[in-house]
């Protein structure tokens, strides 16, 4: 235990060597003493390259019920009483930081504010264990029931969709647009990883020499540089995929789709063929059926949404446009549930394009 030199300048008093442990209670030393039984400092090095940290968006998105997920304030304040405050905005924002997700004083080991099972937008239980205060605000704002309905096509802008954070509720297996008559599955990463989220995104790289603030911990990214090599963290992945790594120069894991879903006429790792079952939507040819499927487009042949002014958007197209952005949003590239991805993308393009081959579905 490291000493510390107290001076005290009472009359009377003496200069002597201290501990800690003589000045601090044991429960304040578990934390801020020199051999302290949670890794602060480490947390706060990851914390620190995190978009939490680096978003920004305390300030801008501090108003009209944002401020429970973009602001440390509001968050504590909504996942205490219910409510995000009288005033409608903080005075006071700051960003999502430590004790946003942490109490550090209601037990003294920085349990969790959130570890009861969360409700979502639409209703569904999201039950991921410590991901639970993950999905309190990475999940969709809009009930695809509600939203994807016949529209007046000038009320259609950039807005439109799930609103950015579709993540929880794609990894449960719901959240997009189902369809009729149709039967939708979820990948085993919903039911064998007991903490959801936390589970990939907290993981820390293998090896002494893998190690970066920026990678797994409290980052919670699954991919960032390593001595300026651009790195994947498949350390929890290999748990269940014995050998899969990352493909050399790339971004993507190597672990191959089960079909050519973007019926390129290539079998490649399941991340690069999502991307095409993406574009198959939206791309830089403007071929997609969101460009040239329906009249008029949602989008141009640059990708860009199209402001339209006049007419009514039927709910089939609303429908494809949002389950189109669902996935965007989300940005794991199908990873957090690929079963549930593929199914809806490949009924989203049937919807719009009857002569659709349906056969690579899963």
């Amino acid at each position: 235990m490291a000493l510390i030199s107290v001076s005290l300048a009472l009359a009377g008093c003496e200069k002597r060597d201290l501990s800690v442990s003589e000045i601090l209670p044991k429960a304040c030393a578990s934390c801020h003493g020199s051999d302290a039984e949670f890794s602060i400092a480490s947390a706060r090095a990851g914390y620190e390259l995190s978009i939490h940290r680096t978003g920004g968006n305390a300030f801008y998105s501090n108003g009209g019920g944002c401020q429970k997920c973009h602001t440390n304030e509001g968050f504590v304040k909504f996942v205490t009483t219910g409510e995000t405050g009288e005033e409608g905005f903080e005075r006071a924002p700051s960003q999502p930081a430590c004790f946003t997700c942490h109490d550090p004083h209601g037990t003294g080991t920085f349990e969790l504010r959130v570890v009861k099972p969360v409700r979502l937008t639409n209703a569904a239980e999201f039950d991921g264990g410590k991901g639970n205060v993950c999905a309190t605000c990475h999940q969709s704002r809009a009930d695809a029931t509600v939203v994807a309905v016949e529209t007046e096509a000038s009320k259609v802008n950039a807005r439109f969709g799930p609103h950015y954070g579709p993540q929880g509720d794609l990894f449960a297996g719901t959240g997009a647009y189902e369809y009729p008559g149709k039967t939708y599955g979820t990948s085993p990463h919903t039911t064998k990883l007991t903490d959801s989220c936390v589970a990939c995104h907290k993981t820390l790289p293998e090896g002494r020499f893998s190690l970066d603030p920026g990678i797994g911990g409290h980052s919670f990214n699954i991919k960032g540089e390593v001595h300026g090599v651009k790195t994947l963290n498949a350390s929890v992945c290999q748990s269940c995929h014995p050998g899969i790594k990352q493909v050399a120069g790339g971004d993507v894991f190597d672990r191959k789709a089960l079909a050519d879903y973007d019926r390129d006429g290539t079998l490649e790792p399941f991340q690069l063929e999502f991307e095409g079952l993406l574009a198959l939507f939206v791309n830089g040819e403007g071929t997609g059926i969101l460009q040239a499927g329906i009249e008029p487009a949602f989008y141009d042949k640059n990708g860009a949404l199209r402001v339209v002014r006049e007419g009514v958007r039927p709910q089939v197209q609303m429908a494809a446009l949002f389950n189109y952005r669902f996935f965007v949003e989300d940005r794991s590239r199908g990873i957090h549930n690929p079963l549930y991805a593929v199914q809806i993308l490949y009924d989203s393009i049937k919807s719009i394009d009857p002569s659709f081959d349906l056969s690579y579905r899963p």
